[in-house]
């Protein structure tokens, strides 16, 4: 999946809505009579992921938040759950935890220094975030009627296009390859800190969704989401490259540099680049159950 694709479905995920939206005569469109019946829901789903921080990225000097820096060879996976709340027409708020998968690699990348600069990482972690959602545009004419195969139930058609935002926090363990095996890199302190970094980070998740009727009880989501971080180690690589005999551990001093051409990549050198945090972006796709005896 090229980063093409990515935005390609993101902005689907935006016009579909818009497609079925209209579809619904007016006089009928944002009735949200019957919002009540949607007010305690569950979701389970997957995602991708895509991960912009020190690491590939496209030929020329990276673009801090560009989809120009993604990488399709580092599409990651993961999954999620969540539980929604709507307590007003407008407005819900939905706690959703996850676990997935982020990585990155110099050996994607189309810049050549880059590409000799030879790092890469992968990290499988856990995340929890609290949103708040507004749902802009909302067909809930009748709460009973969800499906929207049929031209004869548009009037009772369940379909939402929402924004959110929010916080929380999420974990992160970069690993890297040494002599076939993955090595934690946090203990390896591979910048020469004088204590690891950190094993979490806070969040802000700030994304938009659409939701569109199945059955009675069920739904179908799709959401594109923006997670800004604040760190920049979730992929090990932040500052300079350590002075010579920092570094006591032979597995930490080639993971520190493994470098096609150390030449260009000496002691005290720039490494990463400390004054941009680490962002990641998440397609998903859920099932969502209402809860609501009806």
């Amino acid at each position: 999946m090229s980063q093409k694709t990515l935005l390609t479905f993101g902005v689907c995920i935006f016009l579909s809505g818009i497609g079925v939206a209209q579809r619904i005569k007016w006089e009928n469109f944002n009735n949200r009579a019957n919002w009540r019946a949607n007010r305690l829901e569950i979701q389970a789903g997957f995602c991708a992921t895509q991960f912009t921080g020190d690491l590939g990225g496209g030929s020329g000097k990276g673009i801090d938040y560009s989809m120009k820096d993604m990488d399709k060879e580092a599409l990651g996976k993961g999954a999620q759950v969540a539980f929604k709340f709507r307590f007003n027409r407008y407005l819900a708020t939905k706690s959703e935890f996850s676990y997935f998968q982020i990585k990155g690699s110099d050996a994607f990348s189309e810049n050549a220094k880059r590409r000799a600069r030879n790092l890469s990482f992968e990290s499988y972690n856990f995340e929890f975030s609290q949103r708040l959602e507004f749902i802009f545009l909302a067909q809930e004419f009748n709460g009973k009627f969800y499906n929207l195969t049929s031209r004869a139930r548009h009037k009772g058609s369940n379909f939402q296009l929402y924004t959110f935002g929010g916080m929380g926090f999420a974990t992160f363990n970069p690993k890297a390859n040494y002599n076939g095996t993955l090595i934690e890199l946090r203990p390896l302190k591979t910048e020469g800190q004088t204590t690891p970094y950190g094993k979490a980070t806070v969040i802000m998740p700030l994304g938009f969704g659409m939701r569109l009727g199945l059955t009675k009880h069920i739904r179908i989501g799709f959401e594109a989401t923006c997670f800004k971080t604040f760190t920049d180690y979730m992929d090990d690589v932040s500052t300079f490259y350590p002075e010579t005999g920092t570094l006591p551990d032979p597995a930490a001093v080639y993971l520190s540099n493994p470098s096609l051409e150390p030449e260009q990549f000496l002691p005290g050198s720039r490494r990463g680049d400390l004054n941009q945090k680490d962002t990641y972006y998440r397609l998903s796709a859920s099932l969502i159950f209402n809860l609501k005896n009806r």
